[in-house]
């Protein structure tokens, strides 16, 4: 480091792009420290040397890249650690889009339909179910081919997604969740049993079958309820269907 390759924060702040009080701010923080500081004015003074590492701090922060995650990957930024953590924040930023698509469609449609008063549920109900599975990506599979069924995220986090099949809306009459639950879950429930109403019965039956359902009860008519079936899951958890 020599005098004629040190900076002012003023001029450094211009050639990196940034502005004095963020320049300030990441010395606080440990982040990006000065070359030199002046120890009785406390004048900070930058070298030439560190503008890349300036403009490399500049651009993760417009990704919106928090600063401790900053601190990862600018120390080694060509490491795996480094791909990792900003593979996880590009998933991070595909869940936010996500939640902002849906925010502008239902804002949307309240502003073309209306917004409609919520009823107030009472009492307890049941709302939500849980199926042991093996493998979650085969499960997603079966139900999607057997029932029509599509996934989607029933709770956001700021680490993760997590996904099941909603119907209905939250706190109206008819909400429920049908959640696939893998051997790692503190609460994975074991083999369970769940009936679904079908418009079609014998297609129904048919198209689990075709999809990797076993048949446990064949298509019947039993006294005092509607005409079903049974069929289980590849991981063995049974379905009741009923003819809707």
């Amino acid at each position: 480091m020599s005098e004629k390759t040190l900076l002012s924060i003023g001029q450094f702040a211009k050639l990196a792009g940034l502005t004095v009080h963020t320049l300030r701010h990441y010395d606080a923080v440990g982040l990006l420290a000065p070359a030199d500081v002046d120890p009785e004015t406390g004048y900070r003074r930058y070298d030439r040397s560190q503008l890349p590492a300036a403009r490399l701090i500049s651009d993760l922060r417009w990704l919106d890249l928090p600063l401790h995650l900053v601190r990862d990957v600018i120390a080694d930024p060509d490491s795996p650690e480094a791909r990792q953590v900003l593979a996880a924040h590009a998933d991070q930023l595909v869940r936010s889009q996500v939640q902002l698509d849906r925010q502008i469609a239902q804002s949307t449609r309240y502003a073309s339909e209306g917004v409609p008063m919520p009823t107030t549920v009472t009492g307890t109900a049941p709302v939500q179910i849980k199926l042991a599975v093996a493998d979650r990506d085969r499960a997603r599979a079966f139900y999607a081919a057997a029932f029509g069924l599509s996934e989607g995220v029933i709770r956001r986090t700021d680490d993760a997604d997590f996904t099941g099949y909603q119907f209905g809306t939250y706190g109206q009459p008819g909400f429920f969740l049908l959640v696939l639950s893998e051997p790692e879950a503190f609460d994975n429930p074991g083999r369970g049993t769940i009936g679904f109403t079908v418009e079609d019965l014998d297609e129904a039956h048919r198209r689990a079958l075709g999809a990797g359902a076993t048949e446990a009860v064949p298509i019947s008519s039993p006294q005092g309820m509607p005409r079903n079936s049974a069929v289980t899951d590849p991981d063995g958890n049974w379905l009741w269907l009923y003819q809707g």
